[in-house]
C-alpha cells in the first residue's frame, strides 16, 4: 500500500532542503547516502514529487544542522496555526460519575486499611483539594491545617 501522494507541503520541504543543501556545500551524495536513497529518489524528495517520511526528515534536518520544526516555519496555506497537543486549553474538571465512584473506592480503601489518625490527614487533604477546585479558598502551603468547621 502506497503512502499518501505528495502535496504543496512536500514542495515547500523539498524546497528547504534544497536550499540549506546549498548553503551546507553539501552534494547530493552526501545527503542522499545517510538516508540510503539514490540520488533520482533524492531529486524527487527535493521537487517534492515524493513525500518524506518522519525519520528521514528527522536525518534531513540533523545533516544540514536544523530542527526539524524549521520545515514547517511559514508553510504555505497555513493562515493561523492551530494549537497543537500542548497548546490545547485545559478542559475543565467537571464531576462525573466516575469521580464519585473513585471517592468512595478511596474511602472504603482508607476505612480498611488506615489508622484513626492517617484517615483525618486523608480527609483533610481531600477537603483542601476539593476547595481549591471549587474556587472557595485558596490552596497553599499557609493553609495546610485544613478547613476550620
Amino acid at each position: 500500500m502506497a503512502g499518501k501522494p505528495a502535496d504543496h507541503r512536500d514542495v515547500h520541504i523539498g524546497s528547504l532542503i534544497e536550499e540549506r543543501r546549498l548553503r551546507a556545500g553539501l552534494s547530493r551524495e552526501a545527503l542522499a547516502a545517510p538516508l540510503g536513497v539514490s540520488l533520482s529518489q533524492l531529486g524527487k524528495y527535493l521537487k517534492g514529487a515524493n513525500r518524506l517520511s518522519a525519520t528521514d526528515l528527522d536525518v534531513v534536518a540533523r545533516i544540514i544542522g536544523v530542527p526539524v520544526g524549521f520545515f514547517f516555519e511559514d508553510m504555505p496555506g497555513r493562515d493561523l496555526p492551530s494549537p497543537g497537543f500542548g497548546d490545547r486549553p485545559q478542559a475543565r474538571l467537571e464531576i462525573q460519575a466516575g469521580w464519585t465512584d473513585f471517592a468512595q473506592a478511596v474511602a472504603r480503601a482508607a476505612d480498611a486499611h488506615l489508622d484513626e489518625e492517617r484517615r483525618q490527614a486523608l480527609g483533610s487533604l481531600v477537603r483542601a483539594v476539593d476547595q481549591a477546585l471549587s474556587g472557595q479558598q485558596p490552596f497553599d502551603k499557609a493553609n495546610d491545617s485544613g478547613p476550620s468547621d
